[in-house]
This record gives structure tokens, C-alpha cells and sequence, in this order.
């Protein structure tokens, strides 16, 4: 499961909610765990159930987190702790009632939030991250 981050920074972030993103993990191979008994050894024993703990069931997986940002402001920052190791990538939306281009660079966990146009707006921002 994901374990909730904590946000810190000069914007005025909240956290709406952290997911993990669980359809099944890539370059997961557990199924290999089952050996010879997978998909193959016989009519009885292609797919019979085995005492065994060889296969975990777990594979970390990428998480999601959405943050909505009140007010902003050129270079406000969101810095990110908790369960996080690294942000794979961050995805801003203009929310408020103005049209405002709005831009994010990352560095290490740190998110710098750009508003290519305008100020004091509200933003939804995404991020991807281990």
C-alpha cells in the first residue's frame, strides 16, 4: 500500500489522497516461483494448488499523489516526505476561475511550481513517484 507522504514548502498545499498503482507490477516474475508446475507438468498439476511461499504476492509499485495548491505564486515549492524514494514525474492543472499557465520543475523531492501567467490561482498538481 502506499504509505501517505507529508508535504512541506511555501505553497499552500494540501495532500487530497496517495494511491498505489496495483494492476500488477512490471518485471514482476513470481509466477516463476511455481516452477514446473506452471502453466506446464501434467494434466493434475497445471494449475493444483502448492504449499509453498516461494512467490510473495508483492512487488513494490509506482504511487500517485494528487495535491491541490491554494494562492500561488512564481517558485513556490513543494517538498515531499513520508514513503517517497523518488518523483518519476509531475503533471499540473489550472483549477481557478482565470486561465493560468502553470509549469513544475523537479529537483531531488522537491517540486517548483512556475505560473507562466498570471498569479493567486488554485492548482491541481499529480505526481508519480516511488
Amino acid at each position: 500500500m502506499a504509505e501517505e507522504i507529508t508535504l512541506t514548502g511555501t505553497a499552500t498545499a494540501t495532500l487530497v489522497g496517495s494511491w498505489e498503482l496495483r494492476a500488477g507490477s512490471q518485471d514482476s516474475t513470481e509466477w516463476l516461483a511455481r516452477g514446473g508446475t506452471y502453466p506446464g507438468g501434467g494434466v493434475l498439476q497445471e494449475f493444483g494448488a502448492i504449499d509453498t511461499d516461494a512467490a510473495t504476492g508483492y512487488d513494490p509499485a509506482p504511487k500517485m499523489a494528487l495535491i491541490s495548491v491554494t494562492g500561488g505564486a512564481d517558485a513556490e515549492t513543494i517538498i515531499l516526505a513520508g514513503g517517497i524514494t523518488s518523483i518519476l514525474s509531475v503533471f499540473t492543472t489550472d483549477t481557478g476561475a482565470a486561465a493560468v499557465s502553470v509549469g513544475a520543475s523537479v529537483s531531488s523531492l522537491t517540486i517548483t511550481l512556475q505560473y507562466l501567467s498570471g498569479t493567486s490561482n488554485t492548482t491541481n498538481v499529480l505526481v508519480l513517484y516511488n
